[in-house]
């Protein structure tokens, strides 16, 4: 608790005498706590601001750099003490052969040759599976530790490529990509960094070009975030779900699996004339048809007919209540009244349309509605 006294003599810094460097690290930690209490403690004394520039701030720096000089030396030691048992374990797996005519030594690393060594100039050099490396050495040693190095990054890479190339579980090869078609799903490989393979995709397009180039049109799956167009080419490599996978994924939306019934039911848009009214006094019912409209260009309306008749419903309301004297805007009325109007008709026409079963409405789709 911080003390507010402020008479009666300045308690004096529990300033330690002691060298930081023949402290232990405890002591150290505990003179700096000591240190920081007493500056909170008398933070309010008159004479607390010279005691803390003249001893506590010098001693506490002191202690601090101590500390830290410990920390870095303890890092270093232990990064020689691993960077030695490494070259030792590359040591022991390394043999150097006898000098070749051409003047290089063979280096084998756990038994197999994987590069040579040599001596031009002042410098060793280095050959690695048949790839000479640009940089030298000062010791035949420590070229022959580098051959072993590079072997076992390449190694390593090969070991990340081979497992990050394996189907993720659920997901299965891909195949030929020539047999991809529309509403295909898929995934393709991640980057060298981040997740083996990335999101999933689903094929909305499929062109043929000139020249029998192939691209397709993709998009993610359960995401509203942008497509992407990729060439035939593109895809050597992706994967399918499999069946119980490909169940637990989001459904195609209805704009893919009925293309033509959707631009037809977009084609019946009012959302423009109803969002404009949900912004006037009074007209929540806006919001309302709104809701119905989304639910019958979306597909998931069971009952297209009877919403549109509700939304011509509520269109009408809208037209009745900007038209009363006190809740209309003078200034805007007249506009008003002629969006409730055409949202109305509009709506109206939409309902007939869709009774009479006419337009894009195909048998598939009402069936899919009847289930």
């Amino acid at each position: 608790m911080k003390s507010t006294t402020t008479a009666g003599p300045l308690r004096p810094a529990p300033v330690g005498t002691a060298d930081p460097a023949a402290m232990t690290d405890e002591q150290i930690g505990a003179e700096i706590d000591a240190l920081t209490a007493h500056q909170q403690d008398v933070q309010a004394h008159p004479g607390a601001w010279d005691q803390l520039r003249t001893e506590i701030v010098p001693r506490r720096t002191a202690l601090a750099a101590e500390r830290r000089r410990r920390k870095l030396a303890r890092r270093d030691r232990e990064r020689a003490q691993r960077e030695a048992a490494a070259l030792a374990g590359r040591r022991a797996r390394t043999a150097v052969g006898a000098r070749r005519p051409d003047g290089r030594y063979p280096v084998s690393v756990d038994g197999l040759e994987r590069g040579v060594v040599w001596r031009s100039g002042r410098s060793w050099w280095r050959e690695v599976d048949g790839q000479a490396q640009p940089d030298g050495h000062g010791t035949r040693r420590e070229a022959a530790d580098a051959v072993v190095q590079t072997a076992d990054v390449r190694a390593e890479r090969e070991r990340e490529e081979e497992r990050r190339a394996q189907p993720p579980a659920g997901w299965v090869a891909g195949g030929d990509w020539r047999a991809l078609e529309r509403l295909d799903v898929l995934r393709l490989p991640g980057g060298r960094s981040g997740a083996a393979w990335g999101p999933v995709w689903r094929v909305t397009g499929r062109e043929e070009h000139r020249g029998g180039r192939v691209s397709f049109r993709m998009e993610p799956v359960g995401s509203d975030d942008l497509g992407v167009v990729l060439f035939g080419e593109d895809l050597a490599r992706f994967v399918r779900p499999a069946a119980e996978t490909l169940a637990g994924l989001p459904g195609t939306p209805f704009r893919l699996l009925f293309p033509a019934e959707h631009t037809a039911r977009r084609l019946l848009d009012v959302s423009d004339e109803l969002a404009c009214l949900r912004r006037r006094p009074g007209c929540a019912a806006a919001e309302r048809a709104l809701v119905l409209l989304a639910g019958v260009e979306d597909g998931s309306s069971r009952e297209p007919a009877a919403d549109m008749r509700r939304i011509a419903d509520l269109a009408g309301e809208l037209g009745r209540i900007v038209a009363v004297p006190e809740t209309r805007d003078w200034r805007h009325w007249a506009h008003d009244r002629r969006l409730a109007e055409h949202a109305q008709a509009f709506a109206a026409r939409a309902a007939e349309r869709f009774e009479a079963g006419g337009g894009a409405l195909t048998e598939e789709y009402r069936a899919q509605l009847r289930g």
